[in-house]
């Protein structure tokens, strides 16, 4: 039953649909499993690094790190692990030791009450880069879908139109609308940005549209019949599409949807989550 329970566990996954443009992520990531014997050089030791002490072990540990994004972003002694750290190389979660050269693939978490200690971590950080980079976009960045009645906050989410969660989303925009969230798509294509593949093309057409919002909704929905394809398209709204990409990767996104609220306690949701449950946070932090 043990054995079953722990299966359960570390095969949770988000309700999202996962970037292909990370998936050399874990090959890069996997490196970082050294085979190397625990004890005395095992780089668990009692006197405890600074985080850009252990981070500098980990870009010195495999010449194949270098350029990645490498954060270290705690010591695990609050969680009776003292000596091991938590990082992410290109987003890729790693409890790693401080000499920089052994580390454990995946999340931290905690079986009494089956939280993934890791994501609620990255989850703080993820705030603060949503908030910067998403001030760094222009309006004309957005596919916006304004409120009916009284505005109480706003819902920023990245999304592709091939994502069948970003469609399920997609789904009840009218009870986003209608409760008075503000909803602004940020184009996220999952793909890589080259012409001819699926998910920048229909991203190309939506950005590209006269009514983005019309657009987007029978992309989603698989209703255009083509409408909204073009011989070319301008400069201006396929720069949208990247700088929309550029920012989901400086968050951390590993898979669409990603919502960012505004007016809420909670602030980062990986993942869908049904409507109801979204719109009750903005309703409970009103109070």
């Amino acid at each position: 039953m043990f054995k079953k329970t722990l299966l359960a566990l570390f095969s949770m996954t988000l309700m999202s649909c996962g970037d292909a443009t990370n998936d050399a992520t874990a090959d890069t990531a996997a490196t970082a499993e050294v085979s190397q014997s625990p004890g005395v050089n095992s780089g668990i030791v009692d006197k405890s690094l600074s985080l850009d002490e252990v981070k500098a072990n980990l870009a010195a540990a495999n010449v194949r790190f270098g350029g990645a994004n490498i954060v270290v972003h705690r010591e695990l002694s609050e969680l009776n692990l003292p000596g091991l750290y938590e990082a992410s190389i290109d987003g890729q979660s790693l409890v790693v030791t401080s000499d920089g050269k052994t580390a454990i693939v995946g999340d931290v978490f905690s079986l009494s009450t089956m939280t993934n200690l890791t994501r609620l971590e990255k989850q703080k950080g993820q705030v603060v880069l949503a908030e910067q980079e998403i001030a760094k976009l222009d309006e004309s960045d957005f596919v916006t879908y304004p409120v009916s009645g009284t505005k109480v906050g706003q819902l920023y989410v990245f999304s592709d139109t091939t994502c069948g969660y970003c469609k399920k989303l997609h789904l009840e925009i009218e009870n986003y609308q209608q409760a008075g969230i503000e909803v602004k798509y940020i184009p996220y294509p999952r793909s890589a940005l080259m012409d001819g593949e699926p998910a920048f093309e229909r991203m190309k057409q939506v950005m590209c549209a006269e009514d983005k919002t019309k657009a987007m909704t029978e992309i989603k929905a698989g209703t255009d019949n083509g409408a909204y394809v073009k011989e070319s398209y301008p400069d201006s709204c396929v720069d949208s599409i990247r700088k929309g990409q550029l920012a989901g990767r400086k968050v951390g996104l590993e898979g669409t949807p990603l919502m960012y609220l505004v007016g809420a306690d909670i602030q980062i949701i990986p993942g869908y989550q049904a409507s109801e449950n979204v719109i009750s946070l903005f309703k409970n932090s009103s109070k």
